[in-house]
């Protein structure tokens, strides 16, 4: 199946290096500092300074992508004369999937001989690029696309979002967490510890006193439950880079696995807040 497009939004938060050696197209997102508008297409947090303007307090805002954009951005993919497989955002943490769906819909009943499968990828940033991924290793060597498909509904379950926060007002600002437990949580240092459920949710793990604590939570979870069988994983981070390192030298250190670092998007950095560290990596289940 290498005649197969597969496409996902900007959360995927991968390098261009990255998209196009596996072939990736990807739906670009606005998002808002301080009232100026960007797009993911030009920028991958470095020129808009989105974490150095964070910590001086900048206000920061994302936009889903609507059913018309999809429909501009599947019509675009169209052109290629090959069945489009699109690996949507989370459903659980935005909308996005259901707009590419009902876009998806309204395609297929203007152009009758279109293919295009929606896909609920219920992974994020990073974890949502690392399942895309590794769903077009598998479709290369694919017979059909429907294998593909049952490949990418099997695999989703299995991505796992290891993460934490270094400052928990942004949790609070996105909503994710009362103002009480962010102003406690800081008095007392406590640095939480998230996952992605398999609703695609975020939810809170543990929490643990300490940065360096919290990082060797996120290994310690990557080292009891990985799966053996995949030899890479992907680290992002929200200009810590530094604490990426660390992790992945652990990794390195311990196992077979390569991890891959790259830097936390402004779609969900712009939510979570510089210092944001996250580990991603395929394990028996979530």
């Amino acid at each position: 199946m290498k005649d197969l497009i597969i496409s996902l939004e900007a959360t995927c938060d991968l390098p261009e290096n990255l998209i196009k050696k596996y072939d990736l197209k990807i739906a670009d997102m606005e998002f808002i500092v301080d009232d100026e508008i960007y797009s993911t297409n030009k920028d991958n947090v470095q020129s808009s300074h989105l974490y150095e303007k964070m910590r001086k307090g900048s206000k920061t805002k994302t936009s889903q992508i609507n059913e018309e954009s999809y429909i501009e951005f599947f019509e675009k993919l169209l052109k290629e004369n090959k069945p489009i497989l699109h690996l949507a955002f989370s459903s659980g943490q935005s909308a996005t999937y259901h707009s590419a769906v009902s876009a998806a819909n309204k395609i297929k009943e203007k152009y009758k001989d279109s293919k295009i499968i929606v896909v609920d990828s219920l992974c994020s940033c990073s974890g949502h690029g690392f399942y895309a991924i590794l769903v077009r290793k598998f479709a290369d060597d694919a017979n059909s696309l429907d294998d593909v498909v049952k490949y990418a509904e099997y695999l989703k379950y299995k991505i796992i979002h290891s993460f934490s926060v270094d400052d928990l007002k942004y949790l609070y600002r996105g909503g994710r967490i009362k103002q009480s437990v962010a102003i406690i949580g800081t008095i007392l240092k406590i640095k939480p510890v998230l996952k992605v459920d398999d609703d695609g949710r975020l939810v809170q793990v543990k929490n643990v006193v300490s940065r360096k604590r919290a990082l060797k939570a996120i290994y310690d979870g990557f080292k009891e439950s990985y799966d053996k069988n995949f030899d890479i994983c992907f680290i992002s981070h929200a200009d810590c880079l530094v604490d990426a390192e660390y992790i992945a030298n652990l990794i390195k250190d311990e196992t077979n696995v390569n991890p891959t670092i790259t830097n936390l998007g402004p779609i969900i950095g712009s939510h979570s807040g510089p210092g944001t560290i996250a580990l991603f990596f395929v394990a028996s289940k979530r």
